[in-house]
């Protein structure tokens, strides 16, 4: 950090904050902030992104083009098609991960699939396979709620087909 405490941004003289990555001083008009959760579905956050404040030019070089890629990969996680363990119809398969993913300590079901979804996405494939979610009852002295978790095997489908097969499901009802 420099003496004189001028932002590095803007060069006024009132420059409380530090940026987590240069370490050089901005003010609270210039920094750019960042929450703790901004990425909850990542398994470790690279050191870089722990930082509650930044300078323009480091959250513009540094922390965007991850924010961003993390963004593209939820917004993934989404579309992936999720194929339970009870489900009798024939997956039109192309490829299957080796190991599967486990999620535990969700608040929810849908979040516990996004999760999954999220992992499978990491590893670049567009379905899960034998999807398993289970909840379970966690007493906290009067209150209750439901810790979910889910297992899954990630896997990569073919899309034309699965929507092929429910269009044609779609006309039969």
């Amino acid at each position: 950090m420099s003496d004189t405490l001028e932002c590095i941004s803007c060069r006024k003289l009132k420059a409380n904050l530090s940026c987590g990555i240069c370490e050089e001083p901005v003010c609270r008009q210039c920094a750019e902030f960042l929450d703790a959760g901004t990425f909850p579905f990542l398994a470790v956050v690279p050191e870089k992104l722990k930082h509650p404040y930044y300078c323009p030019r480091c959250f513009d070089a540094e922390v965007a083009p991850v924010r961003e890629q993390y963004e593209q990969k939820v917004a993934e996680a989404r579309g992936v098609y999720v194929f339970f363990v009870t489900q009798k119809r024939a997956i039109p398969l192309i490829a299957k991960a080796k190991n599967v993913v486990r999620v535990e300590g969700c608040s929810d079901r849908n979040e516990t699939i996004l999760r999954l979804g999220f992992l499978a996405a990491e590893q670049s494939f567009n379905a899960l396979v034998q999807v398993e979610v289970t909840s379970e009852k966690v007493r906290n002295a009067g209150y209750q709620t439901s810790a979910w978790k889910g297992v899954g095997l990630p896997a990569k489908v073919d899309p034309l087909k699965i929507d092929r097969e429910y269009a044609r499901d779609q006309l039969f009802e």
